[in-house]
């Protein structure tokens, strides 16, 4: 997880997950009331019966809330699973009749509430963002340290291999020494014995 994704995955944690802990006491009365206005963004949902959809839209809730909140989840998927989940809801603003003014998109006073979700979609959207940024910069530097670490391994390389002639030279030029040093003690013992002669 970002540091910088930090307040925004606590926050919008928090309280998504609080409200699908809190669906899952929902009346089938109200689970039917809701089920209604979500059935205006996802129709799908008005297939299914009232206690099958508070058990879903908690289940979601809390998926989604515990997503933010667990540090493993990576920050691209919180993002995908919050602005999904938010554009849902958004959806369902806009096409619930008397949640938006004239134009359609404004919200009315019934529409406030559930038009603020709009925060939750920014905040998806910039964690995604945030991930794909930060992915690309660490595998920038993870490439930089590999290039340096495989510029350092041939340099050191490339030093040893000059050491290790520069003392094989050093050590040819002293067998050459000692040959030659050699040469000499037995040209001297040699003329000294023909002296002796």
């Amino acid at each position: 997880m970002s540091l910088a994704q930090l307040p925004i995955r606590l926050t919008t944690g928090a309280f998504v997950l609080n409200s699908g802990i809190s669906k899952l006491s929902l009346s089938d009365e109200e689970a039917e009331g809701l089920q209604q206005m979500a059935s205006n963004g996802v129709p799908v949902l008005a297939d299914m019966s009232p206690a099958a959809f508070r058990k879903f839209i908690a289940a979601t809730e809390i998926g989604v809330g515990a997503a933010q909140l667990i540090p493993k989840v990576p920050g691209w998927f919180a993002g995908v699973a919050l602005s999904a989940f938010s554009a849902g809801m958004l959806n369902m603003y806009l096409n619930t009749p008397g949640m938006t003014q004239d134009d359609g998109v404004r919200p009315t006073q019934e529409g406030t509430p559930v038009a603020k979700d709009v925060w939750m979609l920014g905040a998806g959207v910039s964690m995604i963002i945030d991930s794909l940024l930060n992915t690309s910069s660490r595998r920038r530097r993870s490439a930089k340290r590999r290039a340096a670490k495989i510029r350092d391994a041939k340099e050191q390389k490339i030093e040893a291999i000059h050491t290790a002639r520069e003392e094989q030279q050093k050590a040819l030029d002293s067998a050459r020494e000692a040959a030659r040093e050699e040469r000499k003690a037995a040209r001297k013992a040699a003329r000294t014995a023909r002296k002796a002669a």
